[in-house]
């Protein structure tokens, strides 16, 4: 069986980042997806205790998860809509729950840090 060749422009490019295009359709942050989640990233970690200090006496666990969900949503959002223009879909969910689990991961050894030292 031969084996069939692909050429590069005929490959469909998912990706369109502001650096410029490449020859492979590999994930890229381009400077307006950064800079949202440099932004939503530093608001959330000053915003989100003072929110939470108003509801809950010891805040630190609900900062954990609301920072980590909404960190993450801001990750795939920023993949999904500002790099790639596309709707969300299943992996859209995929991406933000691995995130949110990540970041909430970070967020606990933030918060919860001198507990594992």
């Amino acid at each position: 069986m031969a084996a069939k060749w692909t050429v590069k422009e005929e490959e469909p490019k998912e990706y369109r980042p502001a650096q410029g295009r490449t020859d492979f359709n590999i994930p890229m942050l381009g400077y307006r997806s950064a800079l949202f989640i440099f932004l939503s990233a530093t608001t959330l970690v000053f915003l989100v205790p003072e929110i939470m200090k108003l509801f809950f006496e010891d805040f630190r666990w609900s900062t954990v998860i609301v920072t980590g969900i909404l960190m993450g949503l801001s990750i795939a959002f920023s993949q999904y809509h500002i790099e790639r223009r596309k709707k969300a879909d299943r992996g859209f969910y995929i991406l933000w729950g691995i995130w949110a689990m990540f970041m909430g991961v970070l967020m606990f050894l933030f918060y919860f840090g001198k507990m594992i030292l």
